[in-house]
């Protein structure tokens, strides 16, 4: 069976699993509700409104997921599953969601077992945490932190020296992935997003192959993503929420923050975006300046605590000498074991060595400025991806085929996020009275596209489509917010999968089956699949891919 098809019906089996698991629970509470005798004197508790707080994104309330209170005490062990299913509060798309997440990102990740590309430098990195060995990036090293620990966790002990890829490692950013599908969920339901729209955004994320082939390899930038969309949904679900859950979700969003920028300086956008929000919230005089005041603290001091704390660990795990000695002082390499400066009387503070290769990072990048990458292609022309990265090539197993990786988006989704754009603009024009209990959603989210995307435009280094990652996803929740709102997707009501009109449905279903079709076809050149010449130039379309 063609690798590709074996994929498309893992992803079908686990829709229908997911399906008849709910099905059955929702029998199994109907079956213990028919079952229990009535209770004198109580009545069916109503569903909780969430009251909206002087924080809200707009005066529309953020829809809740569907909730299901079993009444009366429940019998036997399905009647106690149901109840805390329904507890739990998680909708079965959700479930389906991660499960075909988890099936694209996962299947044959030890595949290709080599080295691929930026893996050459972050599998290394990881394992340097093993050996203490000093080495010096241009980032900041979280990311290769939590690389480093879950090698120690899951025993892999390879060298770093050594030419075994340690693919085992290709695991920890592919989980990243998988929860940033969920996470994308609720970022559009904190906007208030049905769950018809919550769903189709997150599919079309899914679905999309650049961000399923840097999930795939020893990168970092599914962390990335994931703690930047984190932290913008937890803020938002702060804003709309009182008392202790307000505070902690803000410190969650500080956190989640604070992690971005300790993975990559880009991720500074992140804050910036909550910043900004902040900001405005305040500004309009819609909280206090006391409660603004300490917003403002935990929103400052969190997540430079854990940009502090994130390099205390780094320099406790690499007191050794190693290859990235020669671009720090002389008076850092005299504190390495076995640098042949090392002085043994030699001390610095950890405040010294924090500035140090603070200074040591930006003067890196500026070195960068004049090099030239084959694949590296500029801002302007990502929204089109005119030019996607080549990663891997290797002869097939087949006689005739060769193995392809490409970090290559799905045409369907990036074209079809420009047309959409356009489509929701018109459409806001002439209909603007659907808009505008929605004007503040989009306002953040055309901020946060403009924030994550318009400041490359300063950077001169060479750069690659994978930079647009950000910028991506939310102009994909902003265009999906948009359709919803024209095709008649963003009422729940009692029925949450019911569409206003067939023409509506299957505009819906047209889209994320084109979308599917655009993923299939592509998958070879995203899982590495034998592939023919002809087989490779039929995907090839623009001589700028290849």
């Amino acid at each position: 069976m063609d690798p590709v098809y074996r994929v498309f019906r893992w992803c079908l089996l686990g829709c229908g699993v997911a399906f008849l698991i709910d099905e059955l629970l929702e029998l199994t509470v109907a079956r213990s509700a028919r079952a229990q005798p009535a209770v004198s004197g109580r009545t069916p508790s109503p569903k909780k409104a969430v009251a909206a707080t002087p924080g809200a994104v707009t005066s529309a309330q953020a829809p809740d997921a569907e909730q299901v209170t079993a009444q009366g005490s429940t019998s036997g062990s399905g009647s106690a599953l149901a109840t805390l299913w329904r507890r739990l509060n998680v909708p079965a798309e959700v479930l389906v969601l991660a499960f075909v997440a988890g099936v694209t990102r996962l299947s044959a990740i030890t595949h290709p077992n080599a080295i691929v590309f930026d893996e050459v430098y972050f599998r290394d990195y990881a394992l340097r945490y093993q050996t203490g060995s000093y080495y010096f990036d241009l980032h900041p090293p979280l990311g290769k932190l939590l690389l480093g620990a879950w090698a120690a966790i899951f025993g892999i002990s390879t060298s770093p020296d050594s030419k075994d890829p340690a693919v085992a490692l290709r695991v920890l950013p592919a989980l990243a992935s998988v929860a940033l599908i969920v996470v994308f969920y609720q970022l559009l339901r904190e906007l208030t997003a049905s769950r018809k729209v919550a769903t189709f955004g997150a599919a079309v994320l899914l679905l999309d192959n650049a961000i399923l082939v840097e999930s795939r390899m020893i990168l970092i930038d599914s962390m990335l993503l994931l703690f930047g969309i984190s932290a913008v949904t937890c803020y938002l679900a702060s804003r709309r929420r009182t008392g202790r859950a307000h505070w902690i979700l803000l410190t969650a969003s500080a956190v989640l923050a604070g992690m971005t920028v300790s993975t990559k300086w880009t991720g500074l956008t992140a804050l910036g975006v909550i910043a900004l929000a902040w900001l405005a919230e305040t500004v309009r005089g819609r909280i206090n300046w006391r409660r603004a005041l300490g917003q403002l603290a935990v929103l400052v001091v969190v997540p430079a605590m854990v940009y502090v704390a994130v390099f205390a660990i780094h320099f406790a795990l690499l007191p050794k000498s190693g290859p990235g000695d020669a671009y720090m002082t002389d008076r850092f390499q005299a504190t390495l074991v076995g640098n042949p400066k090392y002085d043994p009387a030699a001390s610095m503070s950890f405040v010294d060595k924090f500035i140090e290769l603070n200074q040591a990072i930006p003067r890196y990048e500026n070195s960068l400025n004049t090099s030239t990458h084959p694949y590296s292609s500029t801002w302007l022309t990502w929204p089109l991806m005119k030019r996607p990265v080549y990663y891997y090539n290797a002869p097939g197993a087949t006689a005739g085929t060769q193995e392809y990786i490409y970090l290559q988006g799905n045409p369907a989704i990036w074209w079809g996020l420009l047309v959409g754009a356009v489509v929701v603009a018109l459409g806001w024009l002439r209909r603007p009275d659907l808009f505008e209990r929605h004007r503040g959603q989009f306002a953040l989210l055309g901020v946060a596209w403009a924030a994550n995307y318009l400041p490359f435009a300063t950077i001169t280094r060479p750069m690659f489509l994978y930079h647009y990652f950000f910028a991506f996803i939310f102009a994909t929740a902003a265009v999906s917010l948009g359709i919803g709102l024209l095709a008649g997707w963003m009422d729940d009501g009692d029925d949450a999968w019911r569409f206003p009109s067939r023409l509506s449905l299957g505009l819906y279903a047209g889209i994320l089956v084109v979308v599917t079709a655009g993923f299939l076809f592509f998958a070879p050149i995203s899982y590495g699949l034998p592939l023919t010449d002809a087989g490779l130039a039929d995907r090839i379309w623009f001589d700028s891919w290849r």
